[in-house]
């Protein structure tokens, strides 16, 4: 062959190389724009199961995790149920959202990057945190009631049992999950979803490898339910430690800013999206939550997941509390009680977080919106007085680029133009006794306990507890069952049960027991 038979040889192939990879990419495009479906959500299904960029793992995956670790899903052993009620998730439906538990999406974006995927991939929305089931017998099937705060979450104890199981290379391999996904489910995966669960597998233990240096190694099995190693505990977040991680690329060791999870009913009513007035906009509340927990500013950025996100706020703008004669039927409300403790709750409750009328509408309060000084309060101070307090507020602010649609104002973040203090925001208190447990922490247990009716538990055990309605809160035990493990002790950082002693101390100077009871009946009924 000569030399110009050789380059002609050559340039075509180069020609037919060049035109099969086009030809490749243009079917690779087509390809993707088949895999997400976008279509507008009502805000209650948006709610429940859109996806806001918090994609964690292929549902491939998700299904099997529990059948290879049940030493990581099932830290109280077999005796105390499967990884839903062992973690306090509230079961799903057979047939719909593919069985997953109550806040678990399904979608074809892939995490972090919000690209497209053959494999849909699942996450967690508002409503894992923010959906709670209210029984009274073990064997109650309850009620599921949205926008009030699970009393049962251990989620960051899940998320610890995540990690380690990402962790142990033995048993993690794509070969164990396709085998185990077959021999589960009666199905071979396709290579498409071969190809992206080995691609996310050798991502997230990348990941995961590369965090423990920064944030520690994390715990796993019995060592899951140890409230002296994992103290957040049931129906508790610890809010900021990860906006430091992420943001501030600090390790947030030191934080015990517990705060319980908190109702989300009829948000309209709120000035500001967080109670100790650190954010102002709900919309940037919600970034931050999801930020929080793995989604990134490419994906928000997405109009269709950031049109979710909107859409899951505005189902709780009106969202209605339950009514406790809805939840209790059995329970009858004494008037003449509620008359007069009516009274006593506009003397020393009203002036902070205001009261319905009779059409149900809230009334504010005269210093309803007020941020008052923990200290003035006397109720635990570590939300506001971890390390970075200070220098947070503009941390995140700059994090955000200038032009980033999500970008927060800053005047709409605390500390900073519209105030410095320290301390807690008076709220509305629509459905009373759906907010249990009680102050920001969830240390008090019932609403008796709250008003100083009845003396504080300083040590009992969290979990699946069942409800109490005539003191309005959690029963909590003295001792632990398979259901009720988390030893709750508010002697330790970050769990005190003192202050908010409004009316009176228990006990204490003006304390007047019949009164209280009468308070405690009037609030059954707002």
């Amino acid at each position: 062959m000569t030399k110009a038979m050789f380059g002609r040889a050559a340039a075509w192939v180069g020609i037919v190389g060049t035109a099969l990879l086009l030809a490749a990419t243009l079917l690779f495009i087509h390809a993707e724009s088949t895999w997400v479906h976008v279509r507008t959500m009502e805000p209650e299904e948006a709610f429940h199961y859109s996806s806001t960029g918090t994609e964690l793992m292929p549902l491939p995956v998700f299904q099997v995790l529990p059948i290879l670790f049940p030493d990581q899903f099932q830290p109280g052993g077999a005796a105390a149920g499967d990884w839903v009620d062992q973690f306090g998730f509230i079961r799903g439906k057979a047939g719909v959202n593919e069985g997953l538990p109550q806040g678990f999406f399904v979608s074809n974006y892939r995490p972090r990057s919000g690209s497209p995927s053959p494999v849909p991939f699942v996450g967690i929305n508002c409503s894992l945190c923010h959906s709670s089931r209210i029984m009274r017998t073990d064997d109650d099937p309850g009620v599921v009631v949205p926008g009030m705060g699970s009393t049962s979450l251990d989620f960051i104890a899940w998320v610890d049992g995540f990690k380690t199981s990402v962790l142990d290379t033995k048993r993690m391999t794509a070969d164990n999950i396709f085998d185990t996904y077959e021999r589960e489910f009666g199905r071979k995966l396709d290579l498409s979803e071969r190809l992206m669960i080995r691609l996310w597998l050798v991502q997230t233990q990348k990941a995961v490898e590369q965090s423990e240096p920064k944030i520690d190694s994390p715990y796993g099995g019995a060592n899951l339910r140890d409230a002296a190693l994992m103290p957040n505990g049931p129906s508790r977040t610890q809010p900021f430690r990860n906006l430091v991680r992420n943001i501030m690329n600090r390790p947030a060791a030191l934080d015990r800013g517990f705060c319980k999870l908190p109702v989300l009913y009829e948000q309209k009513d709120r000035e500001w999206g967080q109670f100790d007035g650190s954010v102002r906009d709900r919309l940037t509340r919600s970034v931050l939550a999801a930020m929080a927990i793995g989604a990134t500013m490419e994906n928000l950025s997405m109009p269709a997941i950031s049109s979710n996100v909107q859409h899951s706020i505005d189902y709780t703008l009106d969202l209605k509390g339950p009514k406790y004669s809805e939840i209790f039927p059995d329970q009858k409300i004494d008037t003449t009680k509620v008359a007069r403790g009516e009274k006593v709750y506009q003397t020393y409750c009203d002036s902070c977080h205001g009261h319905p009328d009779v059409q149900g509408n809230w009334i504010k309060g005269k210093e309803q919106g007020v941020v008052f000084p923990y200290q003035q309060i006397g109720t635990d101070g570590e939300r506001v007085t971890f390390r970075y307090y200070d220098v947070l507020a503009d941390s995140l602010y700059e994090w955000f680029p200038a032009k980033q649609p999500l970008r927060p104002k800053r005047e709409d973040l605390r500390p900073g133009p519209m105030g410095q203090v320290r301390g807690y925001i008076g709220s509305p208190i629509v459905s009373a006794f759906s907010h249990a447990p009680y102050l920001h922490n969830g240390s008090v247990p019932t609403m008796a306990e709250l008003i100083n009716l009845k003396p504080r538990p300083d040590v009992y055990y969290r979990g699946a507890n069942l409800y109490d309605p005539v003191d309005m809160g959690l029963i909590v035990p003295s001792q632990p069952d398979a259901k009720r493990y988390f030893r709750f002790d508010a002697s330790e950082r970050g769990n005190s049960n003192r202050g908010h002693d409004y009316p009176w101390s228990y006990q204490g100077k003006g304390w007047n027991q019949a009164a209280l009871r009468d308070l405690l009946e009037y609030l059954k009924t707002i």
